[in-house]
C-alpha cells in the first residue's frame, strides 16, 4: 500500500538530524531506505545501528560536541554513515571536494580546524602526503582499511557500543560546506541542524517524492544538493536513497533499467550527456517520474531536447549553499515557464532589489535576495564576508535577476566571476592565484569560455616576463588546483592586461576579445 505523503508541516517532527534519522527509523524500522549497485541494502532501522556504533566509535577518538570532523571521499555507502554519526555527538560535518589536492585539502580543514579527517584511500593518500601540512589534525581515519601507521581503520570505529547522548539544539552548527567567494579562497558556510531539516522538508512539500519511490544519488556528497535535495529530503518523506557509481553516459541507462529510480538530481552537463549516451535511443524511463537540474544555468533548448527525447518532465531549481540547497522550484504541478528558476519555496521571501535595497517592481532587474530560516549562519570566521552577505537576516545572492507577473524568477547574470563548468563552481581569483605563483607570470586573468556541453570552460590570459612553454604553466597549476579548476585554453598576450578606469582588470573586454577570437579561429 502506498503511503501518502504528509505536508511539510506535518513531516517536521525534529529540529536536528539525529532527532529526524531516530524518529524515523523508530516509526519504520524496515523500511527500505538505503541501496547501491552493487548490492549493499539497509533499512532505516539497520542505518541507524551502523550510525550509532560509529558514532560511539568517534566518541572514543575523543570527538566532541562542536569539534569539526572532515570528510574527503568519492560516494560510497559509509560517507552517509560518517556524516550522520558525526551529526549524532553533536559534532561539525566538514565535507571536502574529493577533487581537492593536498593543498587544498589542508587549507580547509586548517581553516575549519578540524580534529579528524576521513577519507577513502585517494583522500587519504592526498592527506598523507603532507602529513606536516595537517599538523592540528588529531586522528586520520580511512574507509579502506589502515594505510600506515598514522591511520586509523574507519570499520574500527564500530564499536559495540551506543554513544553518550548528547543535547543538540536546532540551531547548533551542523557542517561547514566550503564555498570559493570573489576573494578567492574557500569559506565555510555554517550550516544547522535546522537550516537542513527546514530545507529538507521546503524540498519535500513541492517534489512528487514519498513512501516507495527511489532516488538516485548521483552528485558528489560534498555538494549540498546530493546532502539535502537528495538525501535529507528522502529520509524526510520516506523515500529510499539509491547510490550510483560515479557517472557515466555508457551505463547510465542500463542501470536505470537495472535498478529503477524514480527520479534523480543532475546538472546540465549530465542532461548533456544522457542525450548521446549509449542506449538513448531505446532507453526505458518507464520507473522515472521527474529529473531535477540545478547548480548552473539551463538553457531552454537542452530542457526542450532531453524532454521530448525522454518523455520526462526537468524541474528546474535554484540555491546557493549558503541558503543549505535550494530557495526556488519550478512546479511540478500546475503551469511552469521554461527558462524561469521557479518561484519561492513556501518559508522563504525572495525579493529583487537594487544596489541600497530597495525592492524593484516585478520585470525590473536588480539582486536576488532571500530570506528564511535556511539561510546560513555565516560564514565561518569570515566577518568580513559576512557583512557584505548577510544583510539584516537577508542573503545577498550577488545574481541579478527579475521577476515576472506570475511571480516566477529569472537569472539573467552573475554580478560576481564565477564560472560554472559543469556544476562545479569555479572562482577565478583562486586560479589566477596559483598561476601568478609561477615566476615567469607578470599578470594573469581567468574567465569563463562558453562550452556546449559543460556550459563554461576555464580560459586563462597572461603576461610572462620571459618565453615558457605552455606545458611549463599547465604542470605548475596542475600541483596547485583540482583538475576542474585548471584552464583548458590559453591566451599568452604582450603588453598589459586591459585596465578599467580604476586599474581593475577589464574582463569584460577580455570576453569581448575571446568571443571574436572564437568567432574567427577558434579559443587557443
Amino acid at each position: 500500500m502506498t503511503e501518502t505523503r504528509q505536508s511539510s508541516d506535518a513531516v517536521v517532527e525534529a529540529t536536528t538530524l539525529p532527532e529526524l534519522l531516530a524518529r524515523r527509523a523508530g516509526d519504520h524500522p524496515d523500511r527500505p531506505w538505503f541501496r547501491d549497485t552493487e548490492g549493499t541494502a539497509w533499512t532505516l532501522g539497520e542505518f541507524r545501528a551502523r550510525v550509532l556504533r560509529l558514532a560511539a566509535g568517534l566518541q572514543g577518538l575523543g570527538v566532541g560536541h562542536g569539534d569539526r570532523v572532515a570528510v574527503v571521499s568519492a560516494n560510497r555507502p559509509e560517507y552517509l554513515e560518517a556524516w550522520f554519526a558525526i551529526a549524532e555527538i553533536g559534532a561539525v560535518f566538514n565535507p571536502i571536494n574529493a577533487h581537492f589536492t593536498t593543498h587544498e585539502i589542508s587549507f580547509v580543514v586548517g581553516d575549519s580546524g578540524a580534529k579528524v579527517v576521513i577519507g577513502d584511500a585517494s583522500g587519504v593518500e592526498r592527506v598523507l602526503a603532507d602529513r606536516s601540512a595537517f599538523g592540528a589534525v588529531e586522528h586520520v581515519v580511512s574507509f579502506d582499511g589502515a594505510q600506515g601507521s598514522e591511520v586509523t581503520a574507519f570499520d574500527d570505529l564500530r564499536v559495540d557500543a551506543e554513544p553518550t547522548p548528547v543535547e543538540i539544539a536546532g540551531s547548533d552548527l551542523a557542517s561547514l560546506v566550503y564555498t570559493s567567494g570573489t576573494t578567492g579562497r574557500p569559506k565555510g558556510a555554517m550550516l544547522s541542524h535546522e537550516n537542513y531539516v527546514v530545507n529538507a522538508a521546503q524540498v519535500g512539500e513541492l517534489l512528487p517524492l514519498r513512501h516507495g519511490d527511489r532516488a538516485g544519488l548521483i552528485l558528489p556528497l560534498f555538494h549540498a544538493n546530493a546532502q539535502v535535495a537528495t538525501t535529507m529530503t528522502s529520509l524526510m518523506v520516506g523515500a529510499e536513497v539509491l547510490l550510483w557509481p560515479p557517472f557515466s553516459g555508457r551505463d547510465f541507462w542500463k542501470l536505470v533499467d537495472e535498478h529503477r529510480p524514480t527520479t534523480f538530481s543532475s546538472v546540465p552537463t549530465i542532461l548533456s550527456a544522457l542525450l548521446h549516451a549509449p542506449g538513448a535511443d531505446t532507453a526505458d524511463t518507464s520507473s522515472l517520474q521527474y529529473v531535477v537540474c540545478g547548480a548552473a544555468p539551463l538553457t531552454r533548448a537542452l530542457l526542450t531536447r532531453f524532454e521530448e527525447t525522454f518523455g520526462l518532465r526537468v524541474i528546474e531549481g535554484y540555491g546557493l549553499t549558503e541558503s543549505t540547497c535550494v530557495s526556488t522550484v519550478n512546479p511540478y504541478w500546475g503551469p511552469r515557464k521554461a527558462g524561469s528558476i521557479g518561484m519561492a519555496l513556501r518559508g522563504q521571501e525572495i525579493v529583487i532589489t537594487d544596489d541600497e535595497g530597495t525592492v524593484l517592481p516585478d520585470g525590473e532587474r536588480g539582486e536576488l535576495r532571500i530570506k528564511g530560516a535556511n539561510i546560513m549562519g555565516g560564514y565561518w570566521n569570515r566577518p568580513d564576508a559576512n557583512a557584505e552577505t548577510l544583510e539584516d537576516g537577508w542573503l545577498r545572492t550577488g545574481d541579478v535577476a527579475y521577476r515576472d507577473e506570475d511571480g516566477f524568477l529569472y537569472l539573467v547574470d552573475r554580478t560576481k566571476d564565477m564560472i560554472i563548468r559543469g556544476g562545479e563552481n569555479i572562482y577565478p581569483r583562486e586560479v589566477e592565484e596559483a598561476i601568478a605563483e609561477h615566476p615567469a607570470v607578470k599578470d594573469v586573468a581567468v574567465i569563463g569560455r562558453p562550452d556546449a556541453h559543460r556550459g563554461e570552460e576555464v580560459h586563462a590570459v597572461v603576461v610572462l616576463t620571459e618565453e615558457v612553454e605552455l606545458s611549463v604553466l599547465e604542470a605548475h597549476t596542475a600541483e596547485r588546483l583540482a583538475s576542474y579548476k585548471r584552464p583548458r585554453t590559453w591566451d599568452v598576450i604582450t603588453g598589459d592586461l586591459p585596465r578599467t578606469a580604476t586599474g581593475k582588470t577589464d574582463k569584460k573586454a577580455l570576453r569581448a576579445a575571446l568571443a571574436d577570437a572564437t568567432e574567427t579561429a577558434g579559443a587557443r
